[in-house]
């Protein structure tokens, strides 16, 4: 999402630029920025998700920035991100250079990558400043672009389960079970996806393409005759669980199925 937002706060020291031009402070004109909004349970750093999960993200923003005297008034442009308790979370440079991300040099543009660090914790609002100054050290006006972070797990969700309603053992001694998982926030977002066995043992399925997820089931020892109840469920790196599917298979003949 690009967030373009033009607020001034003047930072400029005072001095009289009719008299001395070349002691005027540059001007930012706009910024805009390709975050706005970061789901952070989006990012992921291990199997599993933590409050103190260390996350770092980046995003590009362009600065205009003009100055009276031409750009060789212009010394730096620079940025800072800080949190609602006013720690600095993230701070750089932009260049006007033509050299990625800056698309083309000299054109008052100035481009770079704002680079963010927090912790999963932190939820609520940031605040990107951009400013900049000549090469006396004044203060141009200062551009500010609020950025929200937020976080949105979306469990995963469990269909179109495949298995056999019976088995007979005289024809085979294992068969194969399939359901597909989804989730919302990416196939990365699935921990486990599993199967509760009859006697209580919890076994994984493994994943045979972009959503699919199988498991072989063996029949030796031979199960005992009659029908078993076979439950899958999904859990995601932050622990929140799918639907659950139940299918009965019917076996017929002998000893006890795992």
């Amino acid at each position: 999402v690009l967030l373009s937002l033009s607020l001034f706060s003047s930072c400029e020291k005072k001095q009289d630029s009719v008299i001395d031009p070349s002691q005027s402070a540059p001007i930012l004109l706009d910024a805009a920025c390709t975050l706005s909004v970061v789901n952070t349970d989006t990012i992921n750093v291990g199997t599993l998700r933590t409050p103190d999960d260390l996350l770092s993200f980046r995003g590009v923003a362009t600065i205009r920035v003009v100055h009276p005297q031409g750009d060789q008034e212009i010394s730096s442009v620079k940025y800072s991100v800080t949190d609602q308790f006013s720690s600095v979370v993230g701070e750089g440079i932009f260049r006007d250079d033509g050299i990625d991300p800056d698309r083309l040099a000299h054109d008052s543009l100035y481009s770079g990558y704002v680079e963010i660090q927090i912790k999963r914790v932190l939820v609520g609002k940031l605040l990107l400043s951009f400013w900049s100054e000549n090469p006396s050290g004044q203060l141009s006006n200062t551009v500010l672009l609020p950025l929200a972070i937020v976080r949105l797990n979306h469990p995963p969700f469990i269909s179109d389960l495949s298995a056999p309603s019976t088995i007979n053992l005289s024809e085979t001694n294992s068969f194969t079970i399939s359901v597909k998982v989804v989730d919302p926030d990416g196939r990365q977002d699935i921990k486990n996806v599993f199967r509760f066995t009859p006697s209580g043992k919890v076994l994984p399925l493994s994943p045979k393409n972009d959503s699919m997820y199988v498991e072989t089931v063996s029949l030796i020892p031979a199960p005992a005759p009659g029908p078993y109840e076979f439950r899958f469920r999904a859990v995601d790196r932050s622990n929140d669980s799918s639907n659950v599917l139940t299918q009965t298979i019917v076996i017929t003949n002998t000893g006890v199925i795992e």
